[in-house]
């Protein structure tokens, strides 16, 4: 959103919320805001009359087809941009949401790999539709020194010299995709061979998960080496990436996966797997390494691997500077622009 409140492609911006009661003053202006605090009917009569004297709508999901389709229907000159991330997109959809991806005139994927789902799922032509990578946020905080933070190591009573596998994810058991199981059942085989290693997984629980991890770690004797933060704040999120030796998140339903550039940017190796969205995060395998990510014998094999060769300071700085390269804010604001320009033509 910044971005395109930052681009010089466009001359008014108007940015609306049914949910949210009001916007992040960091991102935009409170004057190019309107939050309508769940009034979804309030919502969808404003959004539409705002698009019949707009140029370019632009969705940021799915979900917003009905706003979509309405709106392009009441005015056909109006340029419809649809954003797709994941599996929003990937199965079966209700003709509603079918006919906001007919009519959008370009669909911004965030992967090469949500763009194929929609060309073979829908049937959609190859042409409407433009890979547009996740960025990092513009206020993410990136490392300079790469070293561990001692309240971190002193909070979880790990030591320094003990290797530190890292994921950072929603824990529900209502999701089954972010493989912090399988890193889990490929903890015996490392600990054969790095017996101090600690798996710690970042991130909000809830209790019916917290119970059938607790019980998967037992029945594979490794309780002692995973630990559940639980909810961390934003401001400490770089601070538990560089706790980490290895970042590791073998999904296999990631529509791009913002978090491994995330641990990228702070000098992280990252492990993901190579059936979802991940690829295109680890550049197709440029910028990390990629596995198939229901092979715990595989993915122990990675992770001793990367464990056994650690990365030097110059690596970690050169990995954060290819990163920033790739995915940086500059390069998005970049594409974005180019973007604009060509829809304007």
């Amino acid at each position: 959103m910044k971005a395109l409140l930052n681009s010089s492609s466009v001359s008014k911006v108007k940015v609306s919320s049914a949910y949210d009661a009001s916007g992040d003053l960091k991102y935009v202006k409170a004057s190019q805001f309107t939050g309508y605090a769940g009034k979804r009917i309030q919502y969808l009569l404003d959004t539409i009359k705002a698009a019949l004297s707009a140029d370019i709508l632009i969705t940021g999901h799915i979900n917003l087809s009905l706003v979509g389709v309405l709106a392009k229907v009441l005015r056909p000159k109006l340029t419809l941009v649809c954003i797709a991330h994941g599996i929003d997109v990937w199965y079966d959809l209700s003709k509603l949401k079918r006919l906001m991806l007919i009519k959008s005139d370009h669909i911004l994927s965030v992967s090469s790999f949500t763009r194929q789902k929609l060309i073979e799922r829908h049937k959609l032509s190859t042409s409407k539709i433009s890979v547009f990578p996740n960025t990092l946020d513009p206020y993410f905080k990136l490392p300079s020194s790469f070293l561990k933070p001692e309240y971190l190591l002193r909070r979880y009573k790990v030591s320094e010299t003990w290797p530190v596998l890292l994921s950072v994810c929603r824990l529900s058991s209502l999701e089954g995709y972010k493989g912090y199981d399988t890193v889990i059942s490929a903890l015996p085989a490392i600990l054969k061979v790095f017996p101090d290693v600690k798996y710690i997984i970042v991130g909000k629980y809830d209790q019916g998960e917290y119970r059938r991890i607790n019980s998967l770690t037992k029945e594979l004797g490794v309780e002692d080496h995973v630990l559940l933060t639980g909810f961390v704040p934003e401001v400490e999120l770089t601070d538990h990436f560089l706790l980490g030796d290895v970042y590791t998140m073998p999904s296999r339903e990631e529509g791009f996966g913002i978090v491994y550039i995330e641990a990228m940017a702070c000098g992280l190796p990252v492990i993901a797997g190579n059936a979802d969205g991940s690829v295109d995060a680890l550049d197709h395998g440029k910028l990390g390494t990629l596995i198939d990510p229901t092979n715990s014998v595989e993915l122990a094999d990675a992770t001793v691997a990367l464990l056994r060769d650690p990365m030097s300071l110059d690596q970690k700085r050169d990995l954060q500077r290819r990163v920033m390269d790739k995915f940086g804010f500059e390069r998005f604001s970049s594409r974005l622009n180019q973007f604009l320009e060509e829809i304007k033509k």
